[in-house]
């Protein structure tokens, strides 16, 4: 099992402009340590998280469990960090998911709950736009873009989150270009210790990028690259949470 982790990649090192979510996890995967606790509920964007991110030691990757919440990383951060203050807390989250509990950034505000977020923004209900472009060749009442404040690569992306959690009282940046996310990530660690507030890395991505699945385990439909040269396995792995 450690060789086929170390061997079977899938390509992560896009330098596309709009940004491809794989090279997301990339930069999570070179700027975090592993004493970092992640936070992510469910969507494509948590099965990006899943196929791409690494964990390395137990309670470290948090998840609902695809048991259908929308938005839960968004408060559950606040408890991660009230559970561990001293340690570095990241919920992971797609922009539909947000929309669901973002209520809940006021409340970190109030009692001065710092923590990072990190959006994966295609301004898509992707978990289900996937499928039903795959299934049944069509795209129906799954797409959040409208022209209005923001603006991507692709075009107007609706809402604007940045704007969103200035108004609660906390921070955000928006980032569209993948050079610029290791220096986001940095700032926003920063600024939500500094100020004691959650701190929004809203990246704009892709809008139609497909996540590899499939029916069962030997029949996984890969949409993307993999690696052409897989590197030669360097000792053990270690073990997923």
């Amino acid at each position: 099992m450690d060789e086929l982790r170390s061997t079977l990649l899938r390509k992560m090192d896009f330098d596309n402009v709009p940004v491809k979510p794989q090279r997301v996890f990339k930069e999570i995967n070179e700027f975090f340590d592993e004493e970092t606790i992640f936070v992510t509920a469910i969507g494509l964007y948590q099965i990006f998280s899943g196929q791409f991110q690494k964990t390395y030691k137990p309670r470290h990757y948090l998840c609902c469990g695809q048991a259908g919440p929308l938005g839960w990383e968004v408060p559950a951060c606040i408890g991660a960090k009230l559970g561990r203050p001293d340690d570095l807390i990241v919920g992971v989250v797609g922009d539909y998911s947000f929309q669901f509990l973002e209520e809940e950034i006021a409340v970190a505000v109030q009692y001065k709950v710092p923590y990072v977020l990190i959006m994966v923004n295609n301004a898509y209900a992707s978990l289900i736009r996937q499928p039903e472009a795959k299934q049944y060749d069509m795209n129906f009442a799954v797409d959040f873009s409208y022209e209005g404040p923001s603006e991507g690569p692709e075009g107007p992306m609706g809402v604007d989150f940045v704007t969103f959690m200035e108004s609660q009282g906390a921070l955000g940046r928006r980032v569209t270009r993948p050079e610029e996310i290791k220096e986001a990530f940095q700032w926003a660690i920063e600024a939500s210790e500094e100020k004691g507030v959650p701190v929004l890395v809203e990246v704009i991505v892709e809008r139609e990028t497909d996540a590899a699945m499939g029916l069962s385990i030997d029949a996984i439909n890969e949409f993307e690259p993999v690696e052409d040269e897989a590197p030669e396995p360097s000792g053990s792995i270690p073990e997923r949470d």
